[in-house]
């Protein structure tokens, strides 16, 4: 990320005002430092004084544009202005709608007149992120659904600090040193991170967004995962599939398969996989894997065909 796109203008209505603390919190934590446009006087010196609404969101316009990154957090006429112009100047946005409980009611209103801006944000491809217990099948499928798809589906790589295994494993992730890996967490990179078997494995929206500027995207990830990216739905076309084992019979298959034979390791996964779900605040579509790869085929594309963008 260039220098100017960790600066970020926080747009936010005026009835949100006493939150300005909350917000620069938040803008802090997901890496960027912020900028509030209260900060640059009184309510009542500028739109609501000399200045005037009209000349005050046009300079607040111009504010904007020296920032490289722009958020979103709450709805009202002058964010949907400054969103549009940060959409027609091919800004970096990102959006928080946990703060304004009338965000909903005031997009819908003004969509009217500025249209889905959100959807333009989205652009037309989707992203299919695949969850589930370990030994369940994610890659498997992933590999499947993207040798059937072709050139309309690609894989967002995870980033580990393991070696990799073989040439193919360059498909599925990015390896880094466990340096480069620490300094992209400490800069707010990852969705997520893993610390599993002495390395670390993780998720990046940036290359989430980079997949989906091109082309539909699939990745896998762990709940925790799941549950950060999900805050990013209105950024991201995003289908979230859950997979679950009709019975341990199938994992204990894929152990076998995958030359993963310790007794105590497979009670444990056995015993992980039992309690494996997602929240509610997460949206997801449910696929019992029944083993017979032929049901299981069909039942997955049934979710992700129609959904696949040219």
């Amino acid at each position: 990320m260039r220098l100017r796109e960790k600066i970020m203008y926080c747009a936010m209505p005026t009835r949100l005002t006493h939150l300005s603390a909350k917000v620069r919190r938040i803008a802090w934590q997901a890496g960027f430092a912020p900028s509030i446009p209260f900060d640059v006087g009184p309510f009542k010196y500028f739109e609501g004084g000399i200045i005037g609404r009209t000349e005050t969101l046009r300079f607040m316009i111009d504010y904007m544009k020296i920032c490289g990154t722009v958020g979103i957090f709450g709805i009202s006429e002058g964010v949907m202005g400054e969103l549009k112009t940060a959409l027609d100047e091919g800004k970096k946005i990102r959006v928080f709608p946990g703060l304004d409980p009338e965000w909903d009611a005031m997009y819908e209103k003004l969509k009217c007149k500025y249209s889905d801006l959100f959807a333009r944000l989205r652009g037309p491809h989707q992203l299919f992120n695949l969850v589930g217990a370990k030994a369940i099948g994610k890659t498997f499928w992933s590999n499947w659904l993207l040798e059937q798809l072709g050139d309309c589906l690609a894989r967002v790589k995870n980033t580990t600090t393991r070696q990799p295994r073989d040439k193919r494993d360059y498909e599925s992730y990015r390896f880094v040193t466990k340096e480069e890996f620490l300094k992209s967490r400490a800069e707010h990179k990852f969705l997520e991170t893993v610390w599993y078997h002495d390395n670390y494995y993780g998720s990046s929206l940036g290359n989430i967004r980079k997949v989906l500027k091109h082309c539909n995207g699939i990745c896998a990830l762990t709940p925790k995962g799941a549950i950060a990216l999900n805050r990013h739905r209105l950024e991201v076309n995003l289908t979230t599939i859950l997979l679950v084992a009709k019975s341990p019979d199938i994992l204990m298959k894929n152990f076998s398969r995958r030359k993963d034979i310790n007794p105590e390791r497979q009670k444990r996964l056995l015993e992980e996989a039992r309690s494996f779900t997602l929240p509610p605040s997460v949206p997801h579509k449910k696929i019992i894997i029944t083993g017979n790869n032929e049901e299981d085929a069909k039942n997955i594309l049934k979710i992700v065909k129609p959904l696949i963008a040219e």
